[in-house]
This record gives C-alpha cells, sequence and structure tokens, in this order.
C-alpha cells in the first residue's frame, strides 16, 4: 500500500527545525510509514504552500507571520489536521487551544514524548481515514471517514459514495465496514454501512442520505432506532 502522509515542519530557528526533522523521520521510517517532509523556517513560504498537510509542526513566536495565523490557514485547507505547537510561550495556550492543537511540546522538546505523542496520532489517522483500493485505477485512495455517506454491496461489487464522487472498489465488504467508527456508523442492512452524520430524513423503515434511499432491515428497524435517537441525545 503506497499512501504518503504530508508532514510540514516550521521554526525559524534552524537547529530546532533540524532536530525535529531528524526524529520525526526516525519515527515514520522505524514504523514504516511513508511520508512526505516539507521543511521550512519561513512561515510565510509555508502559508503560501499549496499543499494540505496531515501533520504539522510549528512555532509560535515566527517574524512576518506567527504560528497561530499558519496553523488557522493550514485548518482550511484541510481541516483534519493534526497540529502541534513547539514553543516555550504557555501564553499563546488558550488561543492555540481554538485551534484544537493536538499536542505542546516545550523547547527543546523530549524525544520519548514527542514519540508517544506520534503514536496517537497515528491512532486518530487511522480512525479518520480509509483507505480504499480503486478497482479502475488500480491505486489506493485515503479518504476522510465522515466524507463517506454510505457503503453499499451489490452482488460482488463494493461501492463507497462521497458526496462529490462514487467509488467502485476492489475490497471485502466486510473487511472494510469494520475499519469504520461505530460510534456514528450503522449497518442498516447486510449490504447498506450508513454514515449518520449524513442521513437527512428518517422514518422508521428508511432513511435518506441526501436524495437516496435506503430501506432498514426489518430485523435492524428496533435497534437502528435506539441508536439514532441516543445520536441525536449526543449531538
Amino acid at each position: 500500500m503506497v499512501i504518503s502522509m504530508k508532514i510540514l515542519i516550521c521554526d525559524d530557528n534552524e537547529a530546532n527545525l533540524r532536530r525535529l526533522e531528524i526524529h520525526v523521520k526516525e519515527y515514520m521510517k522505524n514504523r514504516y510509514i511513508k511520508a512526505e517532509f516539507y521543511c521550512t523556517s519561513s512561515a510565510s513560504e509555508a502559508f503560501s504552500a499549496e499543499l494540505d498537510f496531515d501533520l504539522a509542526f510549528l512555532d509560535i513566536q515566527m517574524p512576518e507571520i506567527d504560528g497561530l495565523t499558519l496553523a488557522k490557514r493550514l485548518k482550511e485547507r484541510n481541516e483534519k489536521i493534526i497540529l502541534f505547537f513547539v514553543t516555550n510561550y504557555e501564553e499563546y495556550q488558550d488561543d492555540a487551544m481554538d485551534l484544537r492543537i493536538f499536542r505542546f511540546f516545550e523547547k527543546p522538546f523530549d524525544v520519548q514524548r514527542l514519540y508517544a505523542s506520534l503514536d496517537r496520532a497515528m491512532e486518530y489517522l487511522n480512525e479518520t481515514y480509509a483507505d480504499i483500493y480503486l478497482e479502475k485505477s488500480r491505486r489506493y485512495e485515503r479518504l476522510p471517514v465522515d466524507d463517506i455517506l454510505y457503503i453499499k454491496r451489490e452482488n460482488r461489487s463494493v461501492y463507497v459514495v462521497t458526496e462529490s464522487e462514487t467509488f467502485l472498489t476492489k475490497g471485502d465488504f466486510n473487511d472494510l465496514i469494520s475499519k469504520l467508527p461505530n460510534t456514528y456508523f450503522y449497518l442498516v442492512h447486510k449490504s447498506f454501512m450508513v454514515n449518520v452524520h449524513h442521513i437527512t430524513k428518517y422514518s422508521y423503515k428508511e432513511i435518506f442520505v441526501g436524495n437516496d434511499r435506503i430501506s432498514v432491515a426489518t430485523r435492524k428497524q428496533a435497534d437502528f432506532h435506539k441508536f439514532w435517537f441516543s445520536y441525536i441525545k449526543r449531538r
């Protein structure tokens, strides 16, 4: 499986930048995770880069553009990006929390804590994305899980439906749905796994995802009814 993560490291202190680069690359290498690195001491250069990063390590106090401003720009491109701040300036932490920063590291950072935090970040990414093998192009695609409206099985074919595209996949239906979070995905029929975030209309026997009507299997109606109202209460 060739799926490459995009990682940004931005710090105007060259020594800090290189030290962080060495250890993050070492982590990825040891865990056989393919990654592309974009390392720069210029926040304005990172700000202007036309890339959607999966992870970013940012200093807060930098000339021209500060780390908070850069973090906001990165989240506009990819709202699921994992952000790390490496800084000695505690007074910025309240502002940073609004951006849902994954971790803060003090300079000089502790390598073991860095690796432990990256372990947590990888767990989060595994829950947030689904790896799907596309039949026609014979390649893997990494989709944000919440972009999936539903997954359906028709005969021996499996389709992953998003708002913008329907993917024909080469994979086992049960194996694919087992990777999805059961907090908001529900198997309403033996051939339909639905993301309840995208349900636009619900009645006891059927649901609508956009304009698509999906029947709820008779034996699943009572349990799904309970699940749906439990979900509504959590919103």
